[in-house]
């Protein structure tokens, strides 16, 4: 009886337990979906969407992390609500969280919550932006012709000026409260040929190229307009000069070699734009800077007079001084050409370190081998504008190729140019040497680009501008 009763309390024990039990997760059966690409994987899918991998293989029963099929839907949780396929958009220069949400047809709070985004300003160019292919808002503005409102300029002045209803517009843009137009605030007109963005009329186009952005590299930042236009502009503390592009109308472009100094992280890029009576639009819009990833050369011993601060600075700002001015026209086309047929014996950017002392200094050029009979050439036209004798540099000469870049040929045995010369390319300008700061003969070819150092093998590789 005893045995009996024992197993009775069991059995009512175990009912209890397992009717106390909370049930099981079931997966989630509705929401986006994402569509797997080639190279993805389960920990990356997650990833790109902020969610555990346990999340997705709960929302996805059976899933298979060894076996995901190109082609194969997942549903992604955490987006309840949303419906349609998930996709990528990388954010365009000229873009910005709301004209994207214009262009896509989506609201503003869709985007915001798909990306979990806590700044909108932040958002930087060529970040992945998670999109979805259902528009949630009113119909989406595939192209449109962007307008700065002016200070004290209501919504009924831009609809007046360009022609348009001002509620029909105001629906256009989704704005709730019309009546209280910022100054600045950009307002999209129906029309045009591209696809809708912030960048405000009459800026037309913005192309940086190439990208991403990084240390030592130059950078190419292109500016086409409706008008004439006055265009100036900074990347971060850097300023950028613009030049005039005569093989394309209302086009003008800046060149910047970025600081191989700089920290890796985000710079605004910003531009001015002056019309002829004087006013002014402005446009800013983040870029990341990423890491040039450089090596670290051998310790150097080198003549100690060479490293004097006394002496290096002062020939530095010389440098630097000759290289400043922006020359409008520009003297080359295409690919740069090596200057010389020597080895590569140093690359650009690698840190240095002399007679001992700490890594505080960089490789501000290229290195080629061979003797005092090797010729240097030119590698794109341009006029000379040094030819001398330096304590560092040793030899010297600095040719200049238009648009604020110029070309430095440091250590020669001999120069075979003077100032005011043009050369051409494949023309020898000077031999090899053993002048100045070296180890032993050889060229130092050296690239300025608005004003800062950059590697000079990237002009041989990619045209600019």
């Amino acid at each position: 009886m005893n045995w009996y009763l024992k197993t009775a309390r069991l059995l009512l024990a175990a009912s209890l337990l397992l009717a106390l039990r909370p049930p099981p997760a079931r997966a989630q059966s509705s929401g986006p979906q994402y569509i797997v690409q080639p190279g993805d994987t389960l920990y990356g899918i997650a990833l790109q969407f902020g969610i555990s991998v346990e999340a997705l293989e709960a929302a996805n029963p059976g899933v298979d992390a060894a076996g995901l099929a190109v082609g194969q839907a997942l549903i992604i949780p955490g987006f309840e609500g949303v419906t349609g396929t998930l996709g990528t958009h990388p954010l365009e220069p000229g873009e910005a969280l709301d004209s994207l949400a214009l262009r896509l047809g989506l609201k503003r709070e869709t985007l915001i919550r798909l990306n979990r985004i806590v700044n909108p300003e932040r958002l930087y160019i060529n970040e992945l932006v998670v999109t979805v292919d259902q528009a949630d808002g009113a119909a989406a503005v595939a192209t449109g012709i962007t307008r700065a409102a002016r200070a004290g300029e209501g919504l009924l002045a831009v609809a007046a000026s360009a022609n348009q209803n001002p509620w029909a517009l105001a629906a256009l843009n989704r704005l709730s409260q019309p009546g209280s137009l910022l100054p600045g605030a950009l307002i999209v007109l129906p029309g045009g040929d591209l696809p809708t963005q912030a960048l405000p009329s009459p800026l037309r186009h913005l192309q940086l190229h190439p990208l991403p952005a990084e240390q030592g590299r130059t950078i190419s930042i292109r500016i086409d307009t409706t008008q004439p236009l006055s265009l100036t502009g900074h990347l971060g503390e850097w300023p950028l000069h613009f030049n005039v592009d005569d093989t394309r109308p209302n086009s003008q472009v800046a060149l910047l070699g970025i600081d191989r100094l700089a920290d890796p992280n985000l710079y605004p890029l910003t531009i001015t734009a002056t019309d002829a009576a004087g006013a002014t639009i402005r446009f800013s819009q983040p870029l990341p800077v990423r890491d040039g990833h450089y090596l670290v050369d051998k310790p150097l011993t080198v003549d100690p007079a060479t490293l004097d601060p006394a002496v290096s600075q002062p020939e530095l700002e010389q440098v630097k001084s000759i290289v400043a001015p922006f020359t409008p026209a520009r003297y080359w086309s295409g690919l740069f050409a090596l200057p010389s047929v020597g080895a590569l014996r140093s690359v650009f950017g690698s840190l240095r370190a002399y007679n001992g002392g700490p890594y505080d200094a960089f490789h501000t050029g290229v290195d080629f081998s061979g003797g005092d009979d090797r010729p240097i050439t030119a590698p794109a036209p341009g006029v000379v504008v040094f030819a001398g004798p330096l304590v560092v540099r040793g030899n010297a000469t600095v040719i200049d190729h238009g648009w604020g870049v110029y070309t430095g040929y440091w250590h020669q045995s001999v120069s075979q140019v003077n100032v005011g010369d043009r050369v051409e390319t494949g023309q020898v300008i000077g031999f090899n040497g053993s002048t100045g700061r070296v180890t032993g003969p050889h060229l130092h070819w050296e690239l300025w680009v608005g004003g800062f150092q950059a590697d000079p093998l990237q002009w041989t590789e990619t045209e600019f501008p």
